[in-house]
């Protein structure tokens, strides 16, 4: 299967399996402490401490910058 398979697929997942297929990619190149970490982030109730989708976008633009 092709990269570009295997997005046109992650994009037609439903939102619930999309944050399933992210956690599952995540958990394949992190630590114990890494792992721990994020955790606890995705758990955090505060709002003031979560990022607005631009907040997001501007950070993941540099990881894609070889498009």
């Amino acid at each position: 299967m092709s990269f570009e398979s295997l997005k046109r697929e992650a994009a037609a997942l439903a939102p619930t399996e999309r944050r399933q297929l992210i956690g599952f990619l995540l958990s394949l190149n992190v630590t114990d402490e890494e792992r721990a970490s994020l955790s606890r982030k995705i758990d955090d109730n505060d709002p003031s401490h979560w990022l607005s989708l631009d907040e997001v976008d501007a950070k993941l633009k540099p990881l894609g910058s070889d498009e």
